[in-house]
């Protein structure tokens, strides 16, 4: 073999995602936020996942732990308050990288909606928000009994409320 050949054939196409589009068949709405998949786990054997998030002001997941997956991310628009034991400000042009089994959460602290692109390695985190996506109606409140499972099954520890609950 040369060194220009790979040694692994992956037999997965090249694919574009438009604009306004994703790989899941539609947006999903998580903790207020929405969430476009725009590379999934399955493109990806597994490897890692992309999603596009739009956050609203004053909105943000709970504090939470990951068991499995390392996650990214790069900011686009707005701003945000980060908190891992510590806390930080993130705005456009940012990257922010929480590793497994660090205990984090965020919050847009801007006046408009703030979005991301999110990378989770190693891939199939976009199955737990699809999961929270259909339990939980937009704007509903956290139910413990309906949430903790679904946290469970990923491998996500459910560590406190959102910022903007404290």
């Amino acid at each position: 073999m040369n060194s220009n050949e790979n040694p692994v054939t992956t037999n997965i196409p090249t694919f574009v995602v438009k604009a306004g589009k994703d790989r899941i068949g539609g947006t999903l709405h998580v903790f207020d936020a929405q969430i476009s998949v725009k590379i999934s786990s399955h493109d990806t054997r597994g490897a890692f996942a992309v999603m596009e998030t739009s956050t609203p002001p004053k909105s943000g997941p709970p504090l939470h732990l990951h068991q499995r997956e390392d996650e990214w991310w790069y900011i686009l628009d707005g701003n945000f308050l980060f908190e891992d034991g510590n806390t930080f400000h993130a705005g456009p042009g940012d990257t922010v990288f929480a590793p497994r089994r660090t205990r984090h959460t965020f919050q847009n602290v801007g006046t408009v909606p703030g979005r991301a692109l999110v990378t989770v390695v190693p891939g199939g985190f976009e199955m737990f928000f699809q999961e929270i996506s259909a339990a939980v109606l937009p704007g509903a409140r956290l139910d413990p009994v309906v949430i903790l499972p679904i946290f469970q099954k990923y491998g996500l520890e459910f560590l406190g409320p959102p910022l903007n609950k404290r």
